[in-house]
């Protein structure tokens, strides 16, 4: 395992989230007529926070690390720091995931609780994989299926967070050429809407598309990344291979498509983070971090992460909640 890279991937993700937040699920229109300067914190002023895209990294990394590399201990300590994430009450939360938390709460089988969805979830947790991993491919895919598996059964989401973690891993070997990184992740496609989306994706970076102009080809509403896991992943992988060694112009090419604005960016980021390393992400962006527990900072030393902080998450989350509130309670004004 790569520190550097474990490090910057975390952190390049957490800034892409907190990044894409306050843009979640608005139109790329409307992002355009509402932000026109470059893309900064906005979430608490000139401040960011992150989502549970972040939160379920860190999970899946303190996960790995308990585990001893053993999936049946890294199922059951993931399982574990989820059920207790939840009773935090945590904001946004995705329906396919609080609804498999709330089964495991109840005493389900962590190999067995996921609820058939083919959201994104299960990707905010494959990047670290793939990088703890980076050397061990059997690994990688395991510990990946069985994160996986805890919260959505769906194999279109599998398969998703699969391809993430196999970037990612790419990313921290030093892969320079997109003809081998696009060949790698083609042979591992398996479902005709995942095949559909990689060949938009060859003939849309062959002729040097826009992130946008790509996302709007395959989405199923223009001007909006959904969670459905292969157009988030396609965007994301798109965003990446397109500005690579451009961290700042990867997550704001993502932000500005509009729609699932924070989770894309956090894949995106984290991808972008691997490859730009610390020193490669905008100063003003990893200072404006600026959250409790999960900062800038907390997330460049690794070794003393814990998560989820009891009494402490409830308290940040009833915060993080109010933000949340007057940020939808500003979207009645215009600009529309």
């Amino acid at each position: 395992m790569n520190r550097d890279a474990l490090v910057s991937c975390l952190l390049g993700g957490a800034l892409g989230d907190s990044l894409g937040l306050p843009a979640e699920n608005m139109s790329a229109s409307r992002i355009d007529r509402r932000w026109q300067e470059p893309l900064r914190h906005r979430f608490f002023g000139k401040r960011g926070m992150v989502s549970d895209d972040t939160e379920h990294a860190v999970m899946t990394l303190l996960s790995i690390r308990e585990s001893g590399g053993e999936i049946d201990r890294f199922t059951k300590a993931l399982a574990r720091r989820l059920r207790w994430w939840l009773a935090g009450l945590p904001a946004g939360i995705g329906s396919a995931t609080a609804r498999s938390i709330a089964k495991l709460w109840f005493g389900a089988n962590p190999a067995r609780s996921g609820v058939w969805s083919a959201g994104n979830g299960p990707m905010m947790r494959a990047a670290v994989i793939g990088v703890e991993y980076g050397q061990d491919p059997e690994r990688r895919e395991s510990f990946t299926n069985a994160s996986t598996r805890i919260t959505h059964s769906d194999p279109r989401a599998a398969e998703a967070a699969r391809l993430i973690a196999e970037a990612a891993a790419l990313a921290a070997g030093g892969e320079q050429s997109e003809e081998t990184i696009l060949r790698t992740l083609g042979a591992k496609l398996e479902s005709s809407e995942m095949k559909e989306r990689f060949a938009v994706l060859h003939a849309s970076l062959a002729a040097g598309e826009a992130v946008r102009v790509f996302a709007d080809r395959i989405g199923r509403k223009e001007g909006f990344v959904s969670g459905f896991a292969p157009d988030s992943a396609a965007v994301a992988l798109c965003a990446w291979l397109r500005h690579r060694q451009d961290f700042r112009a990867t997550v704001e090419a993502v932000v500005r498509c509009g729609g699932d604005t924070d989770t894309v960016a956090f894949i995106a980021g984290s991808l972008a983070g691997v490859d730009c390393g610390v020193e490669g992400m905008p100063l003003d962006w990893v200072e404006g971090l600026r959250d409790y527990p999960l900062n800038a900072q907390a997330l460049q030393r690794t070794e003393t992460l814990r998560y989820p902080n009891w009494p402490g998450s409830l308290f940040r989350n009833s915060f993080f909640f109010a933000v949340v509130v007057g940020h939808i309670f500003r979207r009645f004004f215009p600009p529309y």
